[in-house]
Formats: structure tokens, sequence, C-alpha cells
């Protein structure tokens, strides 16, 4: 038994001292990402606010000359307006380029571009929980730091199952009676009031890491030649709303070839919030308009729902404020983890100090 807890602690403790930086500097780009789409309204707020209200949303005014304007782009509408004063946006990407247009939603006039959109504050944080700012070799380390981080969550619980009780009860504080012995609570605190927590990110985390590393082997990107756009797609788009008055359009995505669809992303009003904002979608042919079949996230095999639903549930922007500021609470603890950890590490490198001998001091003796 003691081999065993040996060996745990032993993996415990070099997975948290190797993987430590890279979890502190993944948990802290998470807590920020948690409010990106609020950073980027408030950094975007006077690109974004119409003068004059608009009356109606009209993709058919503005697509043709964006699509002519910006030849190899993959255009998309990350969001719809959804007041009368919000302009509208169109997302262009080329690998990690990224361009903002600002667009009128009824005249479709041009309002303001952002030319370099990838340099935003919340795209650079994106990057450096995605990537670390290191491309592929990047995506590499942070699913590996993942896996880590799994490891730890286990390994921790292993360790320190015996006191849950304590502190999920309140009767485990933190010890102040020295530098290693506060560190040490400390930890043992954090970890298990975050051991859910941690295993939820890992998990959903892991999923995503999977997939851009996947993607990112697969190659580069391929070229992008956005065809002319001959149906109107404001009529695609109330057809698909009179066709599934339960279905919420969200996003579009414009085909990036001769072979593909519009799509438009959403979400059915009575789908559970963990479903996520845009992973419903229907799809129409950009020279017909005709619909295909539906793909809506209720419909589909329990796995499937299962392994959609990650995603969104790894964000934390799917129910409101209140969800955002428990991810942000919780995300801060494998930060604090990371670092308490390393104070125990490093407060054992010490060499402790032997005590000191009392010196007693003679008594005169008076007669």
């Amino acid at each position: 038994m003691k081999k065993r807890v040996k060996r745990t602690f032993s993996l415990h403790h070099w997975c948290g001292l190797i993987a430590g930086m890279f979890i502190l500097v993944i948990s802290l780009s998470g807590v920020i990402l948690v409010f990106d789409d609020d950073i980027d309204d408030a950094l975007f707020a006077s690109h974004a606010r119409l003068e004059v209200p608009a009356h109606a949303l009209h993709i058919d005014k503005s697509i043709g000359w964006v699509r002519a304007e910006n030849p190899g782009w993959d255009i998309r509408v990350p969001a719809l307006p959804v007041s009368p004063d919000e302009a509208l946006l169109y997302e262009l990407r080329q690998g990690q380029l990224r361009r903002w247009l600002f667009v009128h939603p009824e005249t479709g006039e041009k309002l303001s571009t952002v030319g370099q959109a990838h340099n935003r504050f919340s795209y650079v944080v994106l990057n450096i929980h995605y990537n670390l700012l290191s491309g592929t070799p990047g995506k590499i380390v942070v699913l590996l730091v993942g896996v880590s981080l799994l490891l730890l969550t286990i390994t921790g619980f292993i360790l320190y199952r015996r006191s849950i009780i304590k502190v999920l009860t309140f009767r485990q504080k933190v010890s102040f009676n020295s530098r290693r012995s506060m560190f040490s609570s400390l930890h043992r605190v954090v970890g298990v009031w975050a051991l859910a927590f941690n295993l939820l990110m890992c998990v959903t985390g892991l999923s995503l890491a999977i997939t851009v590393v996947n993607t990112a082997l697969k190659g580069g990107p391929k070229e992008v030649a956005v065809p002319q756009i001959t149906t109107p797609v404001d009529a695609a788009m109330a057809e698909a709303r009179a066709a599934y008055p339960d279905f919420e359009i969200t996003y579009l995505r414009f085909p990036l070839n001769e072979e593909g669809k519009i799509q438009l992303l959403g979400r059915l009003t009575s789908d559970p919030s963990y479903y996520g904002k845009f992973y419903s979608k229907l799809q129409a042919d950009y020279t017909t308009g005709e619909l295909g079949a539906p793909y809506f996230v209720r419909d589909q095999p329990l796995l499937d729902r299962f392994l959609t639903s990650l995603h969104p549930v790894h964000f934390g922007d799917f129910a409101g404020l209140f969800v955002q500021l428990l991810y942000a609470f919780f995300g801060l603890m494998p930060g604090i983890l990371s670092i308490s950890g390393f104070a125990i590490w490093y407060c054992r490198q010490q060499p402790q100090q032997e005590a000191k001998p009392v010196k007693k001091k003679a008594v005169k003796v008076v007669r």
C-alpha cells in the first residue's frame, strides 16, 4: 500500500513540476476567454453601433461586394445583429489572419474595417490558450498539458481522498504555522474544491485539443475561392425560418468553393443551453436556395449529442453571467494549484534549520 501511495505521489509530483507553468498560463488565459465576447463588444463598441437604427436585415445588400473585394478569404457572419442599433459583422478568415467588416444591416453600406482583427486582445489570448503562440507544436504541447492535468486530478484525488469531507465541511483550514504548511494546506483545500471543475475542464478540453491537433496534422487549409452566390440569402433564411419555426439562426458560413453550401448555423429554442448556440444547422444551395436535410443536435445519437455538448460546456458562455463568473472563479484554481505545488516543492529543497541550543545563564547565589 505504501509503495502504491509513493508511486502516486511521484507521478503527481513530476506531472506538476513539468506541466505546472503551462497549466498556469492556460488557466489564466482560460479565465479571460470566458469573457471574450464581452471584451470584444467593449473594445469595438464604436464600430458596432449604428447612429440610426436599422429596420431590417438584408444580407443580399452586402454579401456580393464583400466577396468581390476579398477574394481568397473564408467569409462568415459570426453573430447576427440582436438589436436595431447593431451593425452587421462579417469575419473574414485566411489561416490565422482575421479581418472584420462592419456593415449597415439594412443598406449594405460599409461602415468600418478592422484590417488586423487577429491582433485584438481576445484573439491573442485565444492563441495562447490553444497553441501557446507556437502553431502546431504548441497545439501538441497543450494536448499533453491536458493529459498531465487529468493525471494530476486523478492522483490528487487518490492522495487527498481522506480530506474531501473535511474540506467540504470547512473543517480543514489553511495552516499558517510555516510557509511549507501554509502552501501544503492551501494546495489540499483548493485541490479538493477544484476537483470536479478540473475534471470537467480536462475531459472537455482534451476533446477540443484532440480535434485541434488532428486538424493541424492534416495539413494547411485548402485554397479558398468563394463562388458567386446567385440565390437570395435572405430568401433562404426566410424559408428556413418558415420550415422550422423553432430554429434560431445565429451564424452564417458561406461556401469555400463550388462544392460548398451556404450554412445556416444555430440552435432550436427548445434545446438545452449546453447544446451550444450554433451546433445545429441547415444548408442551402448557393445557386438555387434549396434547403438540404436539417442537422439538429437533439436528433443525433446519444454519443454524438454528448460529444457536441463538450465544446460549449468547455467555453462556459452557454448560460449567462452567473455561470461565467463561476467558470472564472474555479478557472483560477488550476493556476493556484500550480503555484502552491511549486512552492511546496521549493520549500522541501531548502535545508531544514536545526534548532539552536539554548544557553543557560549562570545564576549567582547570594549567601
